[in-house]
């Protein structure tokens, strides 16, 4: 980096710090007036003014430990991520001080914190934003290895993406403040491959491959039964942003759903344990995003040991091994849902390709690839226009259309578009 660069990224560091310190003041300010109007009481205030100063030095310090003061920013996400946790560090801390010296901070109202919080994001994002877009310096750098061969609106027309191209995985030793490396190559030996994990672990780089690259990948380890610690891909990413939304989404769906269905599911997991031996629950291993498997919970709705008895067979309409409930569960899809565990502990998505169990996707390669990029769901585009028992063939075909079109706006839409299908009682 050139000297006059690094000067320059002081300069603009040295002077949104100040200009923080200016807002975290006027926040707190402004907050005495939402609070209480012009009229503000005396004895309220006076902690406030005496202390102004290391409440501020504690906000800054907080946004300082954030990450708020690095050279640059991925996205404007990351900047207001990075702004939030930092108030919140802040504001927490400023409430810890006021409760250990209670005495003193008696009359000093809590909602100040609460309101100051809310506005020093704002204001900080606002003003740290445009700052930092007009010194150019909100840029998420990606460096690609190898030919690139694969097409990327996103990354062809941002112009906050700086795009790089190397041939060789060594090259980006010399490279500086990287993002994201994407891999158009398969990695030749051991060194190639300590070096991606060095990127990843120690220098906090994202890696990701390929969709040709990806698929190969992903098909050598679930037949070998590998585990590849960063295989990842950028089909189906989106910005930092919506992929926010998107798991607050799930998160907030799940346990709200949760919330409302727990007596149904307390009524069906009684009702199983009575009308039927074995256990409540069916725990099976199923592959999630990028091949990594992990435990998928159901109700139980065949009878003990079904599996044993008859091996890996797709259940059909009239199949005896199912239960008198779940010939009930089933075609409600009601049995899936203790999966809203599985989506609280990100191993899954209200929404996505389904996941398959290992012995399924192990024989059939449609159901391998690029159709573990994202998180396995509840619900997908396949289940609302067809049902759960469709051939690999034409699932994938749902399942790559979604993975193309996934948005947040799309997550929302399939999720709706699920009530219906459930109260028409749709499925197998």
């Amino acid at each position: 980096m050139s000297k006059k660069k690094t000067n320059n990224i002081m300069k603009t560091q040295i002077v949104l710090f100040i200009i923080d310190s200016v807002l975290i003041t006027l926040a707190f300010l402004l907050s005495f007036v939402v609070r209480y109007g012009t009229n503000i009481p005396e004895a309220n205030f006076a902690p406030y003014r005496e202390n102004f100063a290391f409440l501020t030095f504690i906000y800054l310090l907080s946004l300082a430990f954030a990450g708020l003061y690095k050279i640059q920013f991925r996205s404007f996400w990351d900047l207001f991520r990075k702004i939030f946790i930092g108030s919140a560090v802040g504001a927490l801390l400023g409430l810890t001080f006021v409760y250990i010296f209670r005495r003193h901070w008696m009359s000093f109202p809590t909602s100040i914190f609460i309101i100051s919080f809310l506005l020093a994001v704002l204001m900080i994002f606002l003003v740290n934003a445009w700052l930092l877009k007009r010194n150019g310096r909100i840029i998420k750098k990606i460096v690609i290895v190898g030919e690139q061969n694969f097409e990327d609106d996103v990354l062809e027309n941002s112009k906050y993406i700086e795009k790089i191209c190397i041939n060789r995985i060594e090259d980006l030793i010399s490279l500086e403040d990287i993002d994201e490396i994407r891999i158009c190559e398969i990695l030749k030996d051991n060194t190639q491959l300590n070096l991606m994990i060095y990127f990843l672990r120690n220098l906090k780089i994202e890696v990701t491959f390929s969709p040709s690259i990806y698929h190969q990948l992903v098909q050598n380890a679930i037949v070998g039964n590998e585990s590849i610690m960063f295989l990842k891909t950028f089909v189906g990413g989106k910005s930092d942003g919506e992929e926010f939304l998107i798991a607050c989404l799930d998160i907030v769906g799940s346990l709200l759903l949760l919330f409302l269905t727990l007596p149904l599911m307390i009524i069906i997991a009684i009702a199983i344990k009575l009308t039927s031996p074995g256990p409540i629950f069916y725990i099976q291993k199923r592959f999630g995003k990028d091949g990594k498997p992990f435990l998928l919970y159901k109700f139980r709705t065949m009878i003990e040991n079904a599996e044993n008895l008859s091996g890996m067979k797709p259940s059909e309409k009239d199949d005896d091994r199912i239960t008198k409930i779940g010939r009930y569960l089933r075609p409600t899809r009601l049995d899936e849902l203790p999966q809203l565990l599985n989506v609280i502990k990100g191993q899954m998505s209200l929404v996505g390709p389904r996941p398959e169990n290992i012995s399924r996707v192990e024989t059939h390669k449609a159901l391998q690839g690029i159709r573990l990029a994202v998180r396995p769901g509840l619900t997908g585009l396949a289940q609302i226009r067809s049902y759960y028992d469709l051939h690999p063939n034409h699932k994938i075909k749902y399942d790559y259309l979604y993975i193309q079109k996934r948005s947040f706006l799309l997550h929302l839409y399939l999720m709706v578009k699920t009530i219906p299908i459930v109260l028409l009682r749709r499925g197998t």
